[in-house]
């Protein structure tokens, strides 16, 4: 029984091993978007989440491809990277419970759950910061940022409204891999 229990140990472990593949993409280049400033108003119903809308964000995909000197054909995933959230003010975000940021195709329609590229939740449960950094989601954002433009959408959700207005600061980086 004892020599049972150790051989299937050892399997485990050899198959958790086996499983563990390494993550053979090869970073070809950043792209980054800084500075989309938007304002958080005092009062909001904290019943309903605030969706904060840029349309027509220019991707500049062309100069990024120019700039690296490839083409989109090279490129297999542009996946999120990293993201900040920022008061310009220097106010506390203590009002918020958690944040998605969404892109899509440039139009009159919605963004929805599944265009996520960056979020973060559970806000109430870390210390109170004038700046957020999002967790990058898993989402291949190809697709969108190989237009022209896309609709960039800051879904905030809130604990209780927020005191004051917030003018914030959201800065975005997305790196593109073979």
């Amino acid at each position: 029984m004892n020599i049972m229990k150790q051989l299937v140990y050892i399997l485990l472990t050899v198959l958790i091993f086996a499983a563990c593949r390494r993550d053979n993409r090869q970073p070809l280049f950043d792209l980054a978007y800084p500075n989309f400033r938007f304002t958080i108003q005092a009062g909001e119903s904290p019943v309903l989440p605030g969706a904060y809308a840029i349309r027509g964000v220019a991707t500049n995909i062309n100069f990024f491809l120019n700039q690296n000197n490839t083409d989109t054909s090279a490129i297999s995933e542009v996946s999120a990277y990293s993201a900040t959230l920022r008061c310009l003010d220097g106010f506390d975000y203590v009002f918020l419970e958690g944040i998605s940021v969404r892109i899509c195709k440039d139009g009159t329609e919605n963004c929805t759950p599944a265009d996520e590229v960056f979020y973060i939740d559970q806000l109430q449960r870390y210390p109170e910061d004038d700046r957020i950094d999002l967790l990058p989601g898993l989402r291949n954002a190809k697709r969108d940022l190989f237009r022209e433009s896309v609709r960039l959408e800051i879904v905030v959700f809130f604990a209780f409204s927020p005191p004051a207005n917030y003018a914030s600061q959201l800065d975005m980086v997305f790196r593109a891999y073979r």
